[in-house]
């Protein structure tokens, strides 16, 4: 057995989205403590959501920016409003 056999199993599952959000949780509290949640990473689709609408509008903006620093390719990024 390959000793990256798991690894590779575990990716082609889906089961390392966790550990890709907490990925984009510590950078976005980074630049956004307690303002932006990470919610979700399904079929390609991050999901993010903030309470506030100027801290939205930056996100969107910088939303390139994020991926490219946590390293997700072929993304895309939907950020709403709405309570934490």
């Amino acid at each position: 057995m390959e000793p990256d056999y798991f690894a590779k199993k575990r990716r082609e599952l889906g089961m390392d989205r966790a550990d890709v959000l907490g990925v984009v949780q510590t950078t976005l509290d980074g630049g956004y403590p307690g303002l932006a949640r990470a919610r979700q990473l399904h079929q390609g689709t991050l999901r993010i959501v903030t309470p506030n609408a100027s801290v939205a509008s930056e996100l969107r903006m910088r939303q390139l920016e994020l991926l490219e620093v946590c390293g997700l390719v072929e993304t895309r990024v939907a950020i709403s409003i709405q309570s934490l």
